[in-house]
């Protein structure tokens, strides 16, 4: 996969970042959320250095992806039990047919 660099400023700090050709916008959106979510996190009066900011927003990131990735098995299980309901009420219908 071809990568392209990108410069992005987290916390005011430059930053020159590889990432797959054709995503740099959206690295650059992910960027702009990162600041926004620290400006929020200062405003909030929780200061700390950099490095508590970031290990909080980080966590609360890694919080916000585990329970969206348990949303997306919980829908995945679900559709698959409606798939098979769904087979099986083909398939009903196909032996009523048949017999």
């Amino acid at each position: 996969m071809t990568t392209a660099a990108i410069d992005i400023v987290i916390l005011g700090r430059p930053y020159k970042v590889a990432c797959p050709v054709g995503q740099e916008a959206a690295l650059q959106r992910a960027a702009d959320m990162l600041n926004e979510r620290i400006h929020t996190f200062k405003q909030g009066g929780k200061a700390g250095s950099n490095e508590q900011i970031a290990i909080m927003l980080a966590l609360n990131v890694c919080h916000e992806l585990e329970l969206e990735k348990d949303k997306n098995y919980q829908y995945a299980d679900a559709m698959d039990k409606r798939i098979k309901m769904l087979q099986h009420t083909i398939e009903d219908a196909l032996a009523s047919k048949v017999g």
